[in-house]
């Protein structure tokens, strides 16, 4: 079921929650069990010119996937993402050009941000232990509870942030949503 929910900012946010969530996480963190995670990741920017370069420090202050990651499950996910967006935008079919996974031990956080030029962001909640941080939108202070299997799409403009990590362990994957034209 598909429910959204307006913040402050008026605009519209989705959670949904995934129909075999416990079966599909158990296999994705199996699956990036051997994936390499990092602090400190560089943003690669086009330019002008066309041309990729950096552009920055990742806004995410916890460990974190780069580049594509080989895993069957995480497939699955990302098309189930992609097919769940194109349900609620109704006008353009949409494809997940950049996407990590974050993992939040005690202390880590991600500063306050937004995802432009991309028309729609998501987080995906893989592992929530207590003690896990919620996803805020910074403008409004709405606060996003993590739940395992909850995908939370939003704009791709609107402002978040995670506040200080309270425990080991949360997971999350998250991307950017853009149109097919």
């Amino acid at each position: 079921m598909i429910k959204h929910s307006l913040c402050d900012e008026k605009v519209k946010f989705f959670v949904i929650k995934h129909h075999n969530y416990s079966f599909m996480n158990n296999k994705i963190l199996k699956e990036i069990e051997k994936v390499p995670f990092t602090r400190d990741v560089k943003n690669m920017c086009r330019d002008s010119d066309g041309e990729i370069r950096v552009c920055g420090d990742s806004n995410v202050k916890a460990l974190q996937t780069t580049g594509a990651i080989e895993s069957k499950a995480l497939s699955l996910l990302r098309q189930w993402i992609c097919d769940t967006t194109n349900k609620i935008a109704q006008s353009f079919d949409f494809k997940i050009l950049s996407y990590w996974v974050a993992r939040y031990n005690k202390g880590d956080y991600t500063l306050s941000h937004a995802h432009i030029p991309a028309p729609f962001a998501f987080v995906y909640f893989l592992k929530s232990p207590i003690g896990s941080s919620p996803l805020v939108f910074s403008t409004s202070d709405r606060n996003i509870e993590p739940e395992e299997g909850n995908l939370i799409i939003f704009p791709g403009n609107l402002n978040h942030h995670v506040p200080k990590n309270e425990c080991d362990g949360r997971i999350v994957f998250s991307g950017n949503l853009f149109p097919i034209y």
